[in-house]
C-alpha cells in the first residue's frame, strides 16, 4: 500500500493543455487558489514561463501579480514552477543572466518548487539549472526524465540520463515526466526498475504523464502499484483529453486498490465547480476521455498542437493538407535526430513540416529554429542528424549572423536601454517579450485593478451582503444597487 500525494496541474498544465495557456486568468487564481488550499495537495504547478507571458500578451495583466495572489490565497501549498533551463518565455535560447533574474523574482513572490526536465536529457544542463534554482532559494529542486518513444530512446539511454543526477546535491528527487502520454502500465514496469537501479542516492518518486492515448489513469494507479507515490493530477473540466488524470476519479480508483490519499474531496469538487463556471462562461472546452489511438505513438505530436496546426491550416483554407503535414512530421523529426515531440520542438516539428509539404519541397525554407536547434542551441540531439541537413545549417546565414554575434547584455546594460528605475519584474519582461505586449500591460496596470466597472461587479459578486455599491473615479460616479429576492411564494 502507498501514501499517495497528489500534485494538481489544473493551472498550468490542464490549461495549457485544453485551454491554449489562455483559459486561467489572474481573477480565476484569485477564485479557485482559496479552495485548492483546502485540498490538501502535496504541491500546485502553478505556472512556467508561458503562463508569465500569456497573462501580459493576452490578458494585459501583471504576471508577478498572479502569483503573488496565488501564494497569498495558498499559504498552506507548495507552489511550484516548470522550466527546462534552456528558454524562458522566448522560443529561442535564453541567457543565463535572464534565468538568475527569473528564480529570484519567482522565488520572492512565493514559489518554492522547481521541476526541471532538459528535452534533449542535457543532464549537464539540468544540474547546472537545479544549482541555480538552489541559489536562488528554491526549498525543492526535481529532475525530471522526459519519456518519449523513439529508435534511440531506449532503458539503456534512460538509465544513462538518469544516473547523472544521482550526485548533483541541488536535486532533492527524480521524477518521470511523460509529457506525451505515452506511458502504458507494461512499459513502466520495465522502465521503473531500470532507472530506479542506476540512481544510489535518491529515488523517482513522482509521476507525470498525460492522457493523450488514454492510458495515463491506468499507467498512475501501477506507478503507486509500485511504490512511486507523488501523481500529478487535474480537477475538471481541466482533466482528461490532452490533459491529465481526473484527480476526483484517480482518488476513488488509488483507494478502491488499496493505497492511501489524505485529500479533501468536497473542497475537490468546490474547485471544480469554479473552473467549470469559467469554462461556461468564457465557452472554453471541457476535457473528455481520449480514444486509444495507436497512431499516436507512430508521430507523438501533443493533442494540443495538431489542434492548434488544424486551425492555423483552416484559417488559410488548407485543412486538407493536415495528414500530409502530419506524416511529413514524422520524418523531419528523423531528420533532426529524434528530439522529443514537446515545447519548444514540436512546434519546431510541424513548422518544418508544414513548410515542407506547402512547398511541394522539402527544406526549400528551413526555419530559423531549426537551425539553432541542429547548431545546438539545446544541446545534442538523441540520434543522427541528416547529414545535408545538419550541412544547411551551418552554412547558413542564420549561422554566419550568430557566429557575429555580440554577447548577451547585463542587467545594468538592459536596465540602460529601457528605464534605470525600471523594476526587476517589468526588466524581465522587456527583455524577452515584445514592447508593445508589455506596454499595453503597464498602461492596464497602472489604470488601477480595482477602478471603474470592474470593482463595482467584484464587490457586488463576493459580497453576500451588500446591496449597493457606488464607485467614483476622475469625475465620474456609477452605482448599483442590488435588488432583494423575494422569497418562494411571496407576492
Amino acid at each position: 500500500m502507498t501514501d499517495a500525494r497528489l500534485v494538481d496541474v489544473s493551472l498550468r498544465d490542464g490549461n495549457q493543455s485544453l485551454w491554449g495557456a489562455v483559459g486561467v486568468t489572474t481573477r480565476t487564481v484569485e477564485r479557485v487558489a482559496p479552495i485548492l488550499d483546502r485540498v490538501g495537495y502535496h504541491a500546485i504547478e502553478l505556472l512556467s514561463s508561458t503562463q508569465l507571458a500569456v497573462a501580459v500578451r493576452f490578458h494585459r495583466e501583471d504576471p508577478w501579480q498572479r502569483i503573488r495572489a496565488a501564494s497569498a490565497a495558498m499559504p498552506r501549498t507548495t507552489l511550484g514552477f516548470l522550466t527546462t533551463g534552456k528558454r524562458f518565455i522566448t522560443f529561442y535560447r535564453t541567457s543565463t543572466t535572464l534565468f538568475q533574474l527569473a528564480f529570484r523574482l519567482l522565488r520572492k513572490h512565493g514559489v518554492t518548487r522547481m521541476w526541471v526536465i532538459d528535452p534533449m536529457h542535457d543532464m549537464e544542463g539540468t544540474r547546472q539549472t537545479a544549482q541555480m534554482a538552489k541559489h536562488a532559494g528554491f526549498e525543492e529542486v526535481v529532475g525530471g526524465i522526459c519519456y518519449t518513444t523513439s529508435p534511440v530512446h531506449t532503458d539503456q539511454y534512460y538509465a544513462d540520463s538518469v544516473a547523472e543526477l544521482d550526485d548533483c546535491d541541488a536535486i532533492d528527487a527524480v521524477y518521470l515526466k511523460d509529457p506525451a502520454g505515452l506511458l502504458t502500465p507494461e512499459r513502466l514496469r520495465t522502465l521503473l526498475p531500470r532507472l530506479q537501479q542506476r540512481l544510489s542516492h535518491k529515488r523517482i518518486d513522482e509521476i507525470h504523464s498525460h492522457c493523450n492515448t488514454g492510458m495515463a489513469p491506468l499507467t498512475l494507479l501501477t506507478a503507486a502499484d509500485m511504490g512511486v507515490r507523488t501523481l500529478h493530477c487535474a480537477l475538471p473540466p481541466l482533466a482528461n483529453g490532452s490533459s491529465h488524470t481526473s484527480a476526483p476519479r484517480l482518488v476513488a480508483n488509488l483507494r478502491t486498490r488499496g493505497h492511501k490519499v489524505e485529500v479533501d474531496l468536497e473542497a475537490m469538487a468546490e474547485a471544480s465547480r469554479v473552473l467549470q463556471r469559467a469554462a461556461a462562461i468564457r465557452r472554453l472546452p471541457t476535457g473528455v476521455p481520449a480514444e486509444y489511438d495507436e497512431d499516436y505513438y507512430r508521430h507523438t505530436i501533443p493533442g494540443g498542437v495538431i489542434s492548434t496546426l488544424r486551425r492555423q491550416l483552416g484559417e488559410i483554407g488548407k485543412v486538407d493538407l493536415l495528414p500530409a503535414v502530419m506524416e511529413e512530421a514524422v520524418r523531419v523529426r528523423q531528420d533532426l535526430g529524434w528530439p522529443i515531440v514537446m515545447t519548444p520542438f514540436a512546434q519546431y516539428i510541424v513548422t518544418q513540416a508544414t513548410l515542407n509539404v506547402m512547398a511541394g519541397e522539402r527544406y526549400r525554407q528551413v526555419i530559423d529554429e531549426v537551425i539553432d536547434l541542429l547548431l545546438g542551441d539545446f544541446g545534442a540531439p538523441p540520434g543522427p542528424v541528416d547529414p545535408d541537413l545538419l550541412d544547411r545549417a551551418h552554412s547558413s546565414q542564420r549561422a554566419r549572423n550568430r557566429a557575429a554575434a555580440s554577447e548577451p547584455p547585463t542587467l545594468d546594460q538592459l536596465r540602460k536601454r529601457f528605464d534605470p528605475g525600471i523594476s526587476d519584474e517589468d526588466l524581465l519582461l522587456r527583455a524577452v517579450m515584445p514592447a508593445e505586449q508589455v506596454d499595453a500591460m503597464v498602461a492596464e496596470r497602472d489604470k488601477g485593478r480595482d477602478g471603474g466597472l470592474r470593482a463595482l461587479l467584484r464587490a457586488l459578486e463576493d459580497s453576500r451582503t451588500t446591496s449597493s455599491v457606488s464607485v467614483t473615479q476622475g469625475g465620474a460616479t456609477i452605482s448599483i444597487t442590488r435588488t432583494p429576492t423575494r422569497p418562494e411564494g411571496a407576492r
